[in-house]
């Protein structure tokens, strides 16, 4: 293993040393996104006034690395070469990511600038997080952003994993005929095929959970109206394909409403662990003209309800990654 793979593999493991060296200094960069490739491109330009990492020759050896959060699996890591001996170094290279741009905008882009250390020694030299949901694409030219010092609540950020799930509106002429029986005024039905998850954490001893989904149809979330998968056990990538069905349901209503879908690791003893969810809904932050926290979709959340939407009788598929917490977003207005 070489020096720099070596140094890689402890940084992925601990990300080295950070808050031993004060922060200064500024990075230049420019982000693009590449409708024709789908491809997210982030600009490294250079760094300058850098602190030094090696306080008696005054020089660092300095390299950028980035994710795109919550994503922090070694696979969503990208990183520049290491520039030796230098505090104001140049790098004028493009990292990559290929997603689609809903996606891109539930991301949020994590920076860092540290210097090459042997054996993973690696000093933290500074900062910069941006979040992608409301960035212009249409600039792209290279800006300064000053380094700031480590942020705990951008660092404990972890990627809890993907839901695969799939939409259909079936409107009330579609509906089979015995289904119809039951309610002589039937007005339409969502249909959500819960397919499965990847990645989910682990939270038993074992290296594995328990899995199950749960949904609801907001603002409604009594018993009576809960769905939920069965349980796969002793697993992190559950297939679940298990549909849930919400009747009655006219297509105007779906605008303001809100699939919330949760993933628990069931516990017979104790109360469930939380895993992740998403929130499917237009996102407005409104439900029937009130303020709700509960409709804070945002990028793919959005898109693959505003395509069913646009599609009823149709099935509509995607992948959304799963948020660390349900608490309810500051919604921007549109």
């Amino acid at each position: 293993m070489s020096r720099e793979s070596l140094a890689s593999f402890y940084s992925d493991a601990g990300d080295g040393v950070h808050g031993k060296i004060p922060v200064s200094g500024e990075i230049q960069f420019a982000l693009e996104y590449n409708y024709k490739l789908g491809q997210f491109e982030v600009h490294v330009k250079s760094c300058r006034d850098l602190a030094p990492a090696d306080s008696k020759k005054k020089r660092s050896d300095p390299y950028v690395k980035t994710y795109l959060l919550p994503d922090k699996s070694k696979t969503g890591k990208r990183k520049t070469k290491v520039k030796k001996h230098s505090l104001s170094p140049c790098f004028d290279e493009t990292l990559k990511y290929q997603l689609t741009k809903s996606e891109l905008e539930t991301r949020t882009l994590w920076l860092t600038v540290w210097s090459y250390g042997n054996f993973g020694r690696n000093d933290f030299l500074g900062e910069v997080t941006i979040p992608l949901d409301y960035y212009h694409f249409t600039d792209t030219t290279p800006r300064w952003h000053k380094l700031l010092e480590r942020n705990p609540a951008v660092s404990t950020l972890a990627y809890k994993g993907d839901l695969e799930v799939a939409l259909k509106y079936i409107s009330p002429e579609n509906i089979p005929k015995d289904k119809s029986k039951k309610s002589k005024e039937s007005r339409g039905e969502l249909q959500v095929m819960i397919k499965g998850a990847r990645n989910l954490t682990a939270v038993r001893a074992n290296g594995f959970s328990d899995s199950f989904c749960k949904g609801y149809l907001l603002p409604e979330k009594s018993s009576r109206v809960k769905k939920k998968t069965p349980v796969i056990k002793k697993n992190v990538n559950p297939l679940w394909n298990h549909n849930f069905i919400f009747e009655n349901l006219p297509w105007e209503d779906l605008k303001d409403r809100c699939l919330e879908l949760t993933v628990w690791d069931h516990d017979r003893l104790t109360s469930n662990d939380f895993l992740g969810g998403v929130r499917l809904s237009l996102g407005t932050g409104n439900s029937a003209d009130k303020e709700v926290d509960w409709m804070d979709s945002t990028g793919k959340e959005i898109s693959i309800w505003q395509r069913m939407l646009d599609s009823p009788n149709y099935w509509i598929e995607d992948t959304l990654s799963l948020r660390p917490s349900m608490s309810g977003k500051h919604h921007k207005p549109r």
